[in-house]
């Protein structure tokens, strides 16, 4: 495995970490994966889950380039106007311009956590070298189906830990460090739109894009895979169309093992999915 740093965009600003496999193992053909800043976190990811999941895949034989966005980790600000779903689009643009260039890659699939997620999509929808992407704790609407089932919620004293520290950030009261509260509210825009997102989702699907979702109990937005259902009329489980709860895993993935079985199911949903690529001579 070699990791290797990589400046490129305008005047080289943005800043990567490209993990890439020993090449007795390299698979050839495989799209590169791209992973997402989530929050302002940098390109390590909350408790280095980013780190985990580059290091998994070379070990399979996949490249991986971990991306600061402008203005973000080592990655400098954007010059110019734009809100911030243009930054993050021109951004990874010019991260899979880069390794089009250097390393002839010409598909990509894109990781995003939370906000990450939230800009994986945008960029999916926009750009049709992406082929996969994984949203982990990506967007999500409230259903009556959430509200039924987040009664059982009140008992919990993480719910109400989780709502006290809401109120305090909010308040400017309370420091948050190493992503561990990444919530929703923060960090997604206020446009969003279920219908839209639905029909969004549905022309991945018709591009025969790769999808996995996966939420975690710790997401206070969402409970369970029914939800999915009920937000955007879709049936998990069909080949391009993965989603999983996990049910004791927080939404950072703070405990280790949580964050091993996260990664391990990324990868190994990568690894199903572009299945047609061969192992370089």
């Amino acid at each position: 495995m070699k990791e290797t740093i990589c400046n490129f965009g305008a005047d080289s600003g943005l800043f990567g970490i490209l993990t890439s496999p020993d090449k007795d193992i390299e698979v050839s053909g495989a799209p590169t994966m791209i992973i997402l800043n989530a929050g302002i976190v940098h390109r390590v990811g909350p408790f280095r889950i980013h780190v985990d999941v580059a290091r998994m895949m070379a070990s399979h034989g996949y490249s991986t380039l971990r991306i600061d966005l402008a203005g973000l980790g080592d990655s400098a600000p954007r010059t110019g106007k734009f809100d911030t779903d243009e930054r993050a689009l021109l951004d990874v643009r010019e991260a899979m311009d880069f390794l089009k260039s250097d390393h002839g890659v010409d598909s990509f699939v894109l990781v995003g956590l939370c906000s990450g997620a939230y800009e994986a999509h945008r960029i999916s929808v926009k750009d049709r070298r992406v082929v996969g992407a994984a949203f982990l704790d990506g967007i999500v609407f409230p259903t009556f189906g959430f509200w039924l089932r987040n009664q059982k919620r009140f008992f919990k004293p993480r719910f109400w830990r989780n709502a006290m520290k809401r109120r305090l950030l909010a308040r400017g009261k309370t420091d948050e460090r190493d992503g561990q509260s990444l919530a929703e509210s923060e960090f997604f825009g206020g446009d969003l739109c279920q219908e839209t997102t639905a029909r969004e989702i549905r022309g991945m699907l018709d591009r025969e894009m790769q999808l996995l979702f996966l939420y975690t109990d710790g997401y206070d937005d969402v409970i369970g895979v029914e939800q999915f259902q009920e937000m955007y009329g879709l049936q998990p489980g069909a080949e391009e169309l993965q989603v999983e709860y996990y049910s004791k895993a927080e939404h950072t993935f703070r405990l280790i093992e949580n964050r091993k079985i996260a990664c391990e199911r990324i990868v190994d949903w990568f690894k199903s999915r572009f299945s047609n690529s061969v192992l370089a001579n």
